[in-house]
């Protein structure tokens, strides 16, 4: 996942293999760092993403797996606010990184269904959309409309 940048700290996670961790760096850190150096704000070796980079919306951060379970924390200390399932029973894959516009996240199933959460501290799914088709890339958004690019197609939606 690419590192995101907010509040002065870098969010920094990566699952692939024993571990999944995730740090949250003082931007104007030098040098060699370990977990225990000053300018680890705060880390978790457990909960980071495979793929899919974070993102940061306000004060939180959100994470969603390759399983579909959305994470919420507080950006600054790494409370987790919620852990929640998208999708069914947790068969459906998570490659696409969630995006955010207007106070929403919107988090893309590779089987093409999107869920729309309200990006807040408390977990609130307010959409479940299906596109038909199969959906890997992270959609784009620009000037109110986002575009998902499908196996098939590109789709754009314009609220």
């Amino acid at each position: 996942p690419t590192p995101v940048v907010a509040h002065d700290l870098i969010y920094i996670t990566s699952a692939h293999g024993r571990l999944a961790p995730i740090y949250a760096v003082d931007a104007m850190a030098r040098g060699e760092l370990d977990l225990t150096h000053e300018h680890v704000a705060w880390s978790d070796t457990r909960r980071g993403n495979y793929m899919q980079t974070p993102i940061v919306v306000g004060n939180l951060l959100f994470l969603c797996n390759d399983a579909g379970i959305l994470t919420c924390r507080d950006a600054h200390t790494g409370e987790v606010h919620y852990r929640e399932r998208l999708g069914g029973g947790g068969t459906a894959g998570f490659t696409a990184s969630a995006v955010a516009a207007d106070g929403k996240l919107y988090v893309t199933a590779e089987e093409g269904e999107v869920y729309v959460v309200a990006a807040s501290s408390e977990f609130k799914l307010l959409e479940m959309n299906g596109m038909g088709e199969t959906c890997m890339a992270t959609p784009a958004i620009s000037e109110g409309v986002i575009y998902w690019r499908t196996r098939g197609h590109v789709i754009a939606v314009e609220r």
